[in-house]
């Protein structure tokens, strides 16, 4: 079932790089501002609300905000409803309803803000464990406002490729991967940086982005991993096409009084294992396998609505990668409170010395996969599993055909084993594999547990999800080999 790179490169290459249409035209600025509505998250500005200006006469944008208050809105719409506990979904809601938001305020605003608490008390370890501040509710369903489905928009064939060759530090579904050098590891792993546009995404802890501004520069500071985007506004020209930088070359400029900062001169984030999008980014792509190329462009607008908050964008363009660009949004609140402790990420970092020696050690030293105890169930649900079945679980970055084989017993039981994926053949039994009625519950045997919960459909197929701290993504099961196929 493996397939060597060349010969995947060769297919994909053979089916064309789809075309890149232009940027969306949705963007925010001044004109947004007024009574609440979509166009600005339905945070409105206070009639006659005049716009702060620094003392020498731009627009005064400084700020310490709060990326987390964002950070349990998925990047792709409905990209967490996969999992068999999940609440229904729909597909087409771009806005919680205002009934729903507002009994979520009332519940945020009565409860115990156990970090505040701490961070008043001076015990910042313990705030951290707390995972923040308490999250603010938000509208949005998802970061996604471009493609207008919610959903990231496919990626070039050119792209598939990259992704498979790129490597990982984060297993997909049955995959098997290999710790023997720093180079196995991401950049944000080894403490160089989160990336663009990640960075500039929200996450569940270290989320502070504080805004500076002086006479020709306006700089961007996040929390995470203690970067800081110097990017001048004096109308300089970009560096010559030969410097590559990890951050890119900003510059900025005001469009009325909505600030706006183009970046270019990205270096190839395959080459040095950046991902486009880290996947600590809630529900974007599992497998951290998300490609970007040296055309990577950014586009980001910021526009203070009131004196309370700020609502950002960013637009991510890469016609190497990507078939059209796609645009995130999502407000913040301006904390002067908020306290950005040093990220000191390499301070006792052993996590990366202690995956290398373990995992060598594990390859030398082999622990048989223990012995899959047969599953009893009806004759014919047996009849109807027994054979290999293949499934494509929903990744946009990557296509992972997933091949599974179910056995019937000469007593009727059933047992069943991962044949392999794409990325390699794996041959082991399934782990903790049950079948109750007609719906199978199962874990990938692989260094990154996933769970899989289907159900055996009157169709024929097994249909369900593929989750776990990764995220979750859908699949669908198709028999190949066995009777009546």
């Amino acid at each position: 079932m493996h397939q060597g790179t060349t010969t995947i490169r060769s297919a994909l290459v053979a089916a064309g790089i789809a075309a890149v249409p232009a940027m969306a035209a949705a963007q925010i600025s001044d004109a947004i501002r007024g009574a609440p509505s979509e166009a600005n998250h339905f945070i409105g500005t206070p009639e006659g609300w005049e716009h702060p200006m620094t003392p020498w006469g731009e627009p005064d944008i400084r700020a310490m905000l709060d990326m987390m208050q964002a950070s349990r809105v998925p990047l792709e719409r409905c990209a967490d409803s996969y999992r068999p506990d999940a609440e229904p979904c729909d597909i087409d809601q771009k806005w919680v309803p205002e009934e729903i938001f507002n009994a979520r305020m009332e519940e945020y605003n009565n409860q115990v803000d156990r970090f505040a608490q701490l961070m008043a008390a001076g015990d910042i370890a313990a705030a951290m464990r707390a995972a923040g501040p308490n999250r603010i509710p938000q509208r949005q369903t998802n970061l996604l406002v471009d493609p207008p489905n919610g959903l990231l928009p496919p990626l070039t064939q050119e792209a598939k490729l990259r992704a498979y060759e790129m490597g990982s530090d984060w297993a997909l579904p049955g995959e098997d991967i290999t710790f023997d050098s720093v180079q196995n590891f991401d950049s944000w792993d080894r403490c160089v940086t989160r990336g663009m546009p990640s960075m500039m995404m929200p996450y569940r802890y270290n989320g502070g982005f504080r805004i500076w501004q002086t006479p020709g520069y306006v700089v961007f500071q996040t929390e995470m991993i203690h970067e800081a985007r110097i990017i001048p506004t004096d109308g300089r020209p970009v560096l010559d096409d030969g410097v590559r930088q990890w951050l890119g070359d900003s510059r900025g400029y005001w469009e009325g009084t909505t600030f706006v900062v183009e970046t270019t001169n990205y270096r190839d984030g395959m080459s040095i294992n950046n991902p486009l999008i880290n996947l600590a980014v809630q529900g974007s792509p599992p497998g951290n396998r998300f490609p970007a190329s040296d055309q990577l462009k950014t586009t980001e607008r910021i526009v203070r609505l009131n004196d309370d908050t700020w609502l950002y964008e960013i637009t991510t363009e890469d016609p190497v990668v990507l078939t059209e660009p796609f645009t995130v949004r999502y407000p913040m609140r301006h904390d002067p409170e908020y306290q950005m402790p040093e990220y000191a990420c390499h301070e006792g970092n052993t996590i990366v010395r202690n995956y290398i020696e373990t995992d060598r050690y594990a390859r030398a030293n082999p622990t048989p996969e223990p012995p899959q105890a047969p599953v009893e169930v009806a004759p014919e649900v047996a009849d109807a599993l027994e054979g290999r079945w293949v499934g494509r679980p929903r990744i946009v970055t990557i296509d992972l055909d997933i091949e599974l084989e179910f056995t019937k017993n000469a007593d009727g039981t059933v047992n069943a084993r991962l044949v392999g994926t794409t990325l390699g053949e794996i041959d082991k039994p399934l782990r903790e594999f049950r079948i109750d009625g007609h719906d199978v519950t199962f874990t990938f045997p692989n260094v990154d547990p996933w769970n899989a919960a289907v159900t055996l459909t009157d169709e024929g197929t097994l249909e369900g999800g593929i989750f776990n701290i990764q995220g979750t993504m859908p699949v669908t099961f198709r028999r190949i080999d066995g009777a009546g196929s």
